[in-house]
């Protein structure tokens, strides 16, 4: 598993957080911000939304926004092209909501970059309870083609 430097840190931020709470999940409150500064420009939060099942853009980390089609904050998945229920993004979300574990996927570069050729994500669940997943924590990483 090759992950970015910023998907490392935050990751194991996430586990030594879990294992010194007996396994339970980390809040966003819990999600250290002031020393994981510089990761967080990868980092793409999402609201988990209930009745019907959504994931609402909270925040979107500037590398995020400037590898990507724009600010998706404040819009939910249903409600965009492509991105709702059958989606690569929405499978990803809802496996990661129903095994409450993190998830490592590489998958192909799409977005206005034409030096990228694929990108990672790793996500992360939260919870502000420490039981009940309410948001997911996304770590992208975009790899530029070297041939």
């Amino acid at each position: 598993m090759e992950l970015s430097d910023a998907q490392s840190t935050l990751l194991t931020y996430w586990s030594q957080w879990q294992q010194e709470n007996g396994g339970q999940l980390p809040a966003r409150r819990d999600m250290d911000v002031r020393n994981n500064q510089r990761h967080f420009s990868y980092v793409v939060v999402f609201d988990v939304l209930k009745d019907p099942l959504d994931f609402k853009y909270r925040l979107v980390g500037t590398s995020v926004r400037q590898n990507t089609f724009g600010d998706y904050t404040g819009k939910t998945l249903r409600s965009m092209d492509g991105k709702g229920p059958g989606s690569k993004i929405w499978k990803f979300l809802t496996t990661t909501l129903e095994t409450k574990k993190d998830q490592f996927r590489k998958v192909p570069y799409v977005g206005p970059n034409k030096d990228f050729m694929k990108s990672s994500l790793l996500f992360l669940p939260l919870a502000s309870d420490h039981i009940m997943i309410d948001k997911i924590f996304l770590v992208s990483h975009f790899m530029y083609d070297l041939t």
